[in-house]
């Protein structure tokens, strides 16, 4: 069963660079990087604008490679900022006339192909591709938080912070 699951999670793991190779090399074709993709989407989504953390937090992208995209693309007139009025630490950030006009070309030929597939795949494909990342990604989270709750009270309890214990793969953890 060990065996069948860490083939199961190469596999995975396959996939998963599968997919961001696939959406790095649509974006490249469009003359953007995959990370320009992802601020533009949050941008395009968020129409009124957000935050660079906010941005951040939605991709789990470093501060600093967000800000340097986002001054990239200040420079090209695709964005502006404005400090906000609750908060003038933080400064929104919104799609110029012409980033809109770049944003809405490229995500809705992006969404059309996307639909085009998801077509191809069929409902029940659909489904159980949704519902099946829905779960996977809820039991992440709860087994995530379990164990960072067992590491917690085993490291306060010895005061060390390895376990020694290792993934036992030779080194190989499998990481994506």
């Amino acid at each position: 069963m060990d065996q069948e699951l860490t083939e199961q999670l190469k596999r995975f793991y396959t996939l998963w660079r599968e997919t961001d190779a696939i959406y790095e090399d649509w974006a490249k074709r469009h003359g953007i990087s995959y990370y320009e993709l992802l601020i533009f989407f949050s941008l395009w989504e968020n129409g009124e604008g957000c935050t660079q953390k906010e941005i951040c937090g939605q991709w789990m992208l470093p501060k600093q490679t967000v800000n340097s995209i986002l001054q990239n693309l200040w420079k090209r007139e695709m964005v502006n900022f404005a400090v906000m009025e609750k908060d003038r630490r933080n400064k929104k950030v919104t799609l110029t006339d012409s980033g809109k006009r770049f944003a809405d070309d490229m995500i809705c030929k992006l969404q059309q192909l996307e639909k085009r597939v998801l077509q191809k795949m069929g409902l029940a494909q659909r489904e159980a591709l949704l519902q099946s990342t829905d779960l996977f990604n809820r039991l992440f989270r709860e087994e995530g938080e379990a164990v960072e709750q067992i590491n917690s009270a085993a490291i306060s309890i010895s005061g060390n912070s390895k376990s020694g214990k290792e993934c036992g793969n030779g080194g190989n953890h499998g990481n994506p």
